[in-house]
C-alpha cells in the first residue's frame, strides 16, 4: 500500500515524551528569564540633581558692577520662588550653529526654589528679555555648555539654570526679564537697569 498524502509514522510514547521535555525546558527557561529581569533589568534613573556649576558654566563672563531691582525674588503662596542670581556679560568668541560671534551676550542666571510640598515641575520655563523703553525683546542665544531648566524639583530643593540673551548696550537702562513656568503661577518680573 502506498504511503503518499499520509502522516509520517509517529510513536505515541515518544511524541508525548517530547512534549514534556520540551514544555519542562520552556518552563525552565522561562523562570530563569524572569530572575534574570528582576536582577539586571533597566531601573528607572535616580532624580537628576543639576550641578549648579555645570548649568552656569560661562567662560570669560564677566559680573555687572551696578544693577537694580533685578534682584528681588519673587515669591508665590504656595511658596515657590524665583530669583536672579546672577548677571555676567561675556563677548562670543565661539564660531558654529546658532553661535552670534563677535556680540555682547548678557548672562541671567536663575534659580526656582521650592518651598511647596508637592514636585515643582519645569519642563515649562520659558524666559523672555526686553530691553528699552519700548520693550524691544531681545534674542535668545545659545553660549558655551548653559542649560535650560528641565525635570522636576522634589519639595524642599532648587535648581539653577542660565539663559544668554543679545541684550544691546544701549538698552540695559532698562531691562526686564520674564519667567513664567507653570499655568497656576503668574509671570514673574524682574525690571532694573544694568552698567558694564
Amino acid at each position: 500500500m502506498s504511503q503518499s498524502g499520509s502522516r509520517p509514522f509517529t510513536n505515541p510514547r515518544s511524541a508525548g515524551r517530547g512534549a514534556a521535555l520540551a514544555l519542562a525546558f520552556a518552563l525552565a527557561l522561562t523562570g530563569c528569564s524572569g530572575d534574570k529581569k528582576e536582577a539586571s533589568g533597566p531601573k528607572p534613573p535616580p532624580p537628576s540633581e543639576q550641578p549648579e556649576a555645570e548649568a552656569t558654566s560661562a567662560p570669560g563672563a564677566q559680573a555687572f558692577s551696578s544693577m537694580t531691582g533685578l534682584r528681588k525674588p519673587v515669591t508665590y503662596n504656595d511658596k515657590i520662588s524665583v530669583a536672579i542670581t546672577d548677571i555676567k556679560y561675556v563677548k562670543n568668541k565661539a564660531k558654529g550653529p546658532g553661535e552670534m560671534t563677535g556680540k555682547t551676550l548678557t548672562i541671567f542666571t536663575l534659580r526656582f526654589t521650592n518651598g511647596s510640598g508637592q514636585p515643582l515641575d519645569l519642563n515649562k520655563v520659558r524666559v523672555l528679555a526686553q530691553y528699552g523703553k519700548s520693550r524691544a525683546q531681545a534674542s535668545p542665544t545659545s553660549y558655551a555648555d548653559l542649560n535650560d531648566f528641565y525635570g522636576t524639583v522634589a519639595a524642599g530643593k532648587q535648581r539653577t539654570a542660565s539663559y544668554a540673551f543679545d541684550l544691546p548696550t544701549a538698552g540695559f537702562g532698562t531691562v526686564v526679564l520674564n519667567v513664567a513656568f507653570s499655568d497656576k503661577h503668574k509671570t514673574a518680573v524682574f525690571a532694573g537697569s544694568l552698567k558694564q
